[in-house]
């Protein structure tokens, strides 16, 4: 083809056609949310793989249990800790979630019980002292059992494991309500069983009230002379054993320890004028006769009045033999006034008027003489005292003592402006500069 000119038409561009490919990968600008995602579901699994067993507990009270802070201790160890504290559904009780370590999952059976220690003050616990600024704990105690996760827990510290547990009645009369499961069982201070559980019973007919204790003995720890040789005959020989007591005034009486601050007890006691009575086999149990409870003016005649009245007697005959004795009034007078002068002399070398060597000489010599007199008032008070620290007079041994150390520290400093003059001035601590 050629151009009306005569010249041959140049040839037309060539078309290129686009082509749009379709990637299935949304492109890299979604890789930094879903790399996110992955790395929140990696946390999220690894964070379900290393959280520990659930247990629930159940107790009567919170009793100052917090979360994520309340520690679960398993001899001594921590091995979880307490998630979350919530109501039951009765708002009776209250349900601790736990968060234990996977170690102690064999140990999780029906027998194992959880004690919250600390919950209550007890000066017969000295968890629930150390409690009071820690917070409170619990406690683990496996037991036999099948595999469990739900438990009812306890307050207080967990009982002496008894290695066997005979039941034993006792009734009491009054008020045996501060007595609580757990609570040991003593016979001349030596623990030979706990209390199993307290109850209530209302007769309307009657119009009787009774309070029973359900006892678990060991006659192990009652170191029988002649014990059984099997196992199984030790029920028998107990009760042989205490048949025998009670005949010879062994009665079931409520103590405190330590006595009048501390928690309920259940003490057995041999009572010299108690009135006859047997060991009762006729019911279910075998039960303890408890021994009555006297009045107030009977509770008063066994008190050491007399003693009580020589140890204050005593203590009083010695601080006025010390307060009036003449040798440690002059004493204290000489200590007075060389304290006095020692002070004057003081002031005046303060840091208005330069000290002359005569002046810091005699402010040494005032410091000695005052330890002088220190020793000497120390050591008329020792004289009268007499007896040592662990008298009714130690907490005035102690006052002697801390005398001594002031006459040292006074005599150490006495020796320290004799060599060392300029301190006046400039003091010590300029020194080190």
């Amino acid at each position: 083809m050629s151009e009306p000119d005569g010249r041959d038409a140049a040839p037309l561009p060539r078309r290129t056609n686009a082509i749009t490919h379709k990637s299935r990968w949304p492109g890299w600008i979604w890789s930094v949310p879903i790399a996110a995602v992955g790395i929140v579901a990696w946390l999220a699994v690894r964070s379900f793989s290393e959280r520990g067993l659930e247990v629930t507990v159940t107790f009567a009270d919170a009793a100052g249990m917090k979360e994520r802070d309340t520690k679960v201790m398993f001899h001594g160890l921590q091995i979880g800790e307490v998630r979350s504290v919530k109501l039951t559904q009765d708002r009776q009780h209250v349900v601790a979630r736990l968060d234990l370590d996977k170690d102690v999952k064999s140990d999780l059976t029906t027998g194992t019980q959880f004690y919250l220690q600390g919950g209550a003050m007890s000066f017969s616990d000295p968890a629930s002292l150390k409690a009071i600024v820690a917070g409170p704990s619990i406690l683990m105690v496996p037991g036999v059992g099948s595999p469990s996760r739900q438990f009812t827990g306890s307050l207080g510290k967990p009982p002496d494991r008894l290695a066997i547990n005979l039941p034993y009645l006792v009734r009491f009369e009054g008020n045996v309500g501060k007595l609580i499961p757990g609570a040991s069982v003593t016979l001349r201070g030596f623990a030979v069983g706990k209390v199993a559980r307290v109850d209530l019973t209302t007769d309307p007919q009657v119009g009787e009230i009774t309070t029973t204790a359900m006892l678990d003995l060991d006659p192990t720890r009652f170191h029988i002379s002649k014990p059984p040789q099997n196992e199984t005959e030790w029920g028998a020989t107990l009760r042989a054993t205490l048949t025998k007591l009670v005949q010879h005034g062994l009665r079931a009486t409520l103590a405190q320890s330590p006595p009048l601050v501390g928690s309920e007890q259940v003490d057995l006691v041999m009572t010299a004028d108690a009135t006859p009575a047997e060991l009762l086999t006729a019911g279910p149990y075998p039960e303890i006769p408890a021994q009555k409870a006297g009045t107030l003016p009977e509770q008063l005649t066994h008190l050491p009045i007399k003693q009580i009245a020589d140890n204050v007697r005593a203590i009083t005959d010695h601080i006025k033999k010390i307060t009036d004795a003449p040798q440690l009034q002059n004493s204290m007078v000489h200590l007075d006034r060389s304290l006095a002068e020692l002070d004057r002399t003081i002031h005046a070398a303060g840091p208005k008027v330069a000290p002359t060597l005569a002046s810091v000489q005699q402010t040494v010599d005032r410091l000695r003489h005052t330890a002088d007199e220190i020793d000497g008032t120390a050591d008329a008070a020792r004289k009268l005292l007499g007896g040592s620290a662990a008298s009714p007079n130690g907490n005035l041994q102690q006052a002697v003592h801390e005398l001594t150390g002031t006459a040292r520290a006074v005599r150490t400093l006495a020796n320290y402006l004799d060599q060392h003059p300029e301190a006046l001035i400039r003091g010590r601590g300029e020194e080190s500069r």
